[in-house]
């Protein structure tokens, strides 16, 4: 036997023997996550919350560190235009016992005889010329510089669209709970008008017992929908790296922006989509790297200058002291007529790789346009099933009503009822779906266009 008594968010259930209360445990849940809406909350909204994630977004401050190293690399000094100086000493001291017998007849004899030494020197190497191999070096270094920012550009890109689709993730599972919530309650009028007309005897238990089993079922999806909510709750706040239990209010809705050509998309997307503009990058490195490889054939130019002081006190030898200074300086030409066709080896190489960079530009390009062609295809598709939905959402309330006035004149029964508030329910769920649905396909477009930066100030 089972008996069931209900009320808004509690109920009892009896099964033989067997109580089970759980009146203060669901009202015990369900407070818990409604104390989100809570008035004294920050009132947080996309703007806010984009602020806070990329200034404290791990992913962006690595790679900002990955883009400031980039750019401390390309100097006229990594690129080989400046000279390098270094300064030398050498100090030897030795302690020796000799034994000279000279032509003239002489013998010398030195018992622990010591002998200093002092070498010091500055000197300059500058490579002149190197087949232009330096002014090749600073151009890939810029291009290296470049693609640190637009590496940084591709997480933040990343990063706003993650945020905002959590968001907005948030207001749609709201809107469900919502739903869920109007469900809860038209079940929970149908079960008092049953157990009202079980109670006049012009209802049967039957009647009652489905009823309950109904609002049990929506009961259900109602604290599935409350724990999706706080789990998107926790995973936003990790977006902006923050406690996961860190309490915020939206109080925002999604507003869905008008449809833009494709053709107009896609120009824009062509020329500032980040992955695409990567790859081109990339190409020019690869281009850069045929002409580097190429600059072995060529000879190399140093100069060199220096200046030296050299002093030697000694008790052995022929030299009792000595000491020099003075400035040095030249020329060095080196030119490798053989090295086993390895600078052939190494164009033909990088020749390859430049081949890969045009491909891969290629096919970047036709990746951009197939996605940003569907997702405007979907975009337009869920703009239509929104109008779609708003109207069936009207008609599918009005239905509801008027079922709820014939059910309790007794003109439909409980399985009719049940069925036109599924419908309604359904025709929520599908309107909220395809909001978000559109949501986030603008979102997407506006990434692989390369306007989602130009939406938000807030990134420079």
């Amino acid at each position: 036997m089972l008996q069931t008594s209900g009320f808004l968010f509690g109920w009892k259930l009896e099964i033989g023997n067997w109580k089970l209360e759980i009146r203060n445990f669901v009202f015990l849940f369900l407070t818990f996550f409604l104390s989100y809406s809570g008035y004294s909350q920050e009132i947080i909204s996309l703007q806010k919350a984009l602020e806070l994630g990329l200034k404290n977004n791990y992913s962006i401050l690595l790679q900002q560190n990955d883009a400031q190293i980039a750019k401390n690399n390309n100097s006229l000094g990594n690129a080989g235009f400046l000279p390098s100086l270094d300064l030398n000493a050498t100090q030897n001291n030795t302690i020796s016992t000799t034994h000279q017998e000279q032509f003239s007849g002489t013998v010398k004899d030195v018992a622990n005889g010591k002998s200093n030494t002092l070498n010091t020197g500055a000197q300059l190497n500058w490579t002149l010329f190197d087949g232009l191999n330096m002014f090749v070096s600073k151009k890939m270094l810029t291009v290296l510089e470049d693609l640190g920012e637009n590496g940084t550009r591709i997480v933040v890109e990343g990063t706003i669209s993650d945020i905002s689709l959590s968001y907005y993730s948030i207001i749609q599972l709201r809107k469900l709970v919502k739903v869920a919530q109007d469900a809860v309650d038209l079940s929970m009028q149908r079960k008092r008008i049953a157990g009202a007309k079980v109670s006049l005897g012009a209802g049967s238990q039957l009647m009652l017992l489905q009823s309950t089993v109904d609002l049990n079922a929506d009961s259900t999806r109602l604290i599935r929908q409350l724990v999706m909510l706080a789990n998107a709750r926790a995973d936003f706040n990790q977006l902006l790296c923050r406690n996961p239990l860190t309490l915020f209010e939206i109080r925002d809705s999604i507003q869905l922006s008008v449809p833009r050509p494709y053709d107009s998309l896609l120009n824009e997307a062509l020329m500032q989509n980040s992955i695409l503009t990567a790859a081109r990058l990339n190409q020019d490195l690869a281009r850069l790297g045929v002409r580097q490889a190429q600059s072995d054939r060529y000879p190399q130019l140093n100069f060199t200058a220096g200046y030296n002081y050299n002093t030697l006190n000694s008790q052995t030898g022929f030299l009792q002291y000595n000491q020099s200074y003075g400035p040095s300086y030249g020329l060095n030409l080196t030119y490798h007529l053989f090295n086993g066709f390895n600078v052939n080896r190494a164009v033909k190489n990088a020749k390859v790789l430049m081949n890969s960079g045009e491909i891969e530009v290629q096919d970047a390009g036709l990746v951009l346009q197939t996605n940003l062609y569907k997702i405007h295809q979907e975009f337009n598709a869920n703009l239509l099933i929104v109008k779609m939905q708003l109207a069936n959402v009207e008609v599918a309330r009005e239905n509801v009503n008027i079922a709820f006035e014939k059910y309790k004149l007794g003109s439909i029964n409980d399985i009719e009822l049940r069925e036109i508030q599924q419908k309604l329910i359904d025709a929520e769920y599908q309107l909220i779906s395809s909001q978000f649905e559109a949501k986030k396909a603008e979102v997407e477009i506006d990434r692989l266009s390369g306007e989602l930066l130009k939406r938000f100030t807030i990134y420079e």
